[in-house]
């Protein structure tokens, strides 16, 4: 093998993958008074559900999913997180395309395989993970725990600016490799890409989850939070240009919705 001498590597490319990824934080606040006498996991069911709606409007146009992880846990009365795990509580969503090492950070996964993530099958899923059987402890019920969108292909912005050969090369910092090739995918009149083979660093990571709220200050008093964190691995949806615009239009739809931003 040809040594290659450091004045001898590749040029540097416009755009690369982070080191350590670029996140913003959204987060929503629930109000229990006008439902006492709910049952809680329905309680449980609406804060799932506006979650799940949430990864949806975030993707659409921008990202592709090809898993979906969510998990359960027990929380005492009060809704903190309890010791102890409930039985099958880990669930994950796949397709035919997912990645065939695509694997839950999470043991013991209940995988469900479908068409296609999206909204629906999210939902189908959160469902059946609110709904399976377990018996709870004395002082405990269940509660869904965290959601993961970790496998994505996003949308390219401006790919005839990006791909002059009909390829994106990209720098893998984490590696410490540049020009890397970039899988691509035309689909419905956009161009997609998804993680090289040489790294993990998928474009985008979303993640939902409880939190404790942190920016409201209107007056309300807000009985649960949850939060959604979006994780931007590479370059091209974080710096200003249509990338970021593409993010931006995803987060201002859930700003219409009614989240707000939290800490980051």
């Amino acid at each position: 093998m040809r040594y290659t001498r450091p004045s001898e590597r590749p040029e540097p490319t416009e755009h690369y993958i982070f080191s350590d990824s670029r996140t913003i934080v959204l987060e929503r606040g629930f109000q229990w008074e006008s439902a006492p006498d709910r049952n809680p996991i329905e309680l449980e069911r609406i804060t799932a559900q506006c979650a799940v709606r949430a990864l949806a409007m975030l993707c659409e146009g921008l990202i592709r999913p090809l898993t979906f992880c969510a998990t359960r846990n027990w929380v005492d009365e009060y809704g903190w997180p309890a010791d102890g795990c409930p039985s099958r509580g880990n669930w994950f969503l796949k397709t035919p395309q997912s990645p065939p090492d695509a694997r839950p950070p999470y043991v013991d996964p209940q995988v469900v395989e479908t068409a296609t993530v999206d909204e629906r099958s999210m939902l189908t899923l959160v469902d059946r993970l609110l709904d399976e059987p377990c018996e709870a402890p004395a002082g405990r019920r269940l509660a869904w725990a965290e959601m993961l969108v970790d496998h994505t292909w996003a949308r390219l912005p401006e790919p005839d600016r990006h791909m002059p050969n009909d390829e994106l090369r990209i720098d893998d910092h984490d590696n410490k490799l540049r020009r890397v090739v970039v899988p691509c995918e035309r689909a419905n009149g956009r161009t997609w890409v998804t993680t090289p083979e040489t790294s993990v660093g998928y474009p985008f990571l979303l993640a939902a989850h409880k939190s404790f709220g942190t920016v409201y200050s209107d007056g309300h008093e807000y009985d649960e939070f949850i939060e959604v964190v979006i994780h931007v691995n590479w370059s091209l949806w974080w710096h200003a240009g249509e990338g970021r615009a593409l993010l931006d239009q995803a987060v201002d739809r859930l700003l219409r919705q009614g989240w707000r931003y939290g800490n980051t």
